[in-house]
């Protein structure tokens, strides 16, 4: 928590302030009960801006599209053709370095989607995925006009590593999501939520926590429950960027080996 008298963090347990000695045990129910109501206002207004994404989609559909597919299909699969081409083609530089962009570029499209246009994982795995498919046969179709060679992959193992890099671009985009989210856990909590926890973060307050009992506990126990969220969120984004890296980095492995 933070200290209402000079702006410095204390011990949810303390008694007074260790750098102002201010008595914090009458202004203790005070902090806590604007910092829940804080957290309220913010859940709320994610609740309100879903619901306006979701009345915006029914109400003016072609008008949704249109903006969603330009700004979260159209966009990066231009921005990935354009990299291909300036990387392969315009100055013929090594693969690694299309294989970066192509996982960095997906990125901002992905947390532009949860925090701008308030849609989840499944709609990034779903955008993802469309990008992933389409930039690749752009770039396909690059390739083979200024090659003069066929567009479509020829055996097995060059179909499999097309699909590994629309994947690995699917994963980026899905991994900008994820980032996303994680930061909407971590911006209330900075404020020091104060929501009820469930039953077993309770029970893990106490076995790890000695003989508490009441509000102490009860704010460990709150404690414990966010770390548990936050934590669940940040592998999330981890899990999906190293599938992207393993993707695109294997690919690169394969096509030179």
């Amino acid at each position: 928590m933070e200290c209402p008298f000079c702006r410095e963090d204390f011990n949810d347990l303390a008694l007074a302030c260790k750098s102002c000695g201010r008595d914090l045990r009458l202004v203790r129910p005070l902090i806590e009960e604007n910092a829940s109501l804080i957290r309220k206002i913010d859940e709320v207004q994610i609740q309100v801006s879903r619901l306006r994404a979701s009345l915006a989609r029914t109400d003016a559909p072609l008008r949704f599209w249109a903006i969603h597919l330009s700004a979260y299909v159209i966009a990066p699969v231009v921005l990935l053709i354009g990299a291909h081409y300036l990387i392969t083609i315009a100055f013929n530089v090594p693969l690694l370095y299309l294989r970066l962009a192509s996982m960095a570029i997906p990125i901002p499209f992905g947390f532009a989607l949860l925090l701008v246009s308030h849609r989840g994982v499944r709609w990034a795995i779903g955008y993802g995925a469309v990008v992933g498919l389409v930039a690749v046969a752009g770039m396909l179709v690059v390739v083979g006009w200024t090659d003069s060679i066929p567009i479509l992959p020829e055996d097995a193992r060059e179909w499999r590593e097309v699909l590994e890099y629309a994947s690995s671009i699917m994963l980026a985009f899905t991994t900008g999501n994820v980032l996303a989210a994680l930061l909407q856990r971590l911006l209330p909590r900075t404020l020091d939520a104060t929501s009820a926890p469930g039953p077993a973060a309770i029970m893990l307050a106490r076995i790890t926590g000695g003989h508490v009992a009441g509000a102490a506990l009860r704010r460990r126990a709150q404690k414990i429950q966010d770390n548990f969220g936050t934590i669940g969120t940040a592998l999330g984004a981890l899990g999906t960027a190293g599938g992207s890296i393993y993707t695109g980095i294997r690919v690169l492995l394969t096509a030179s080996s």
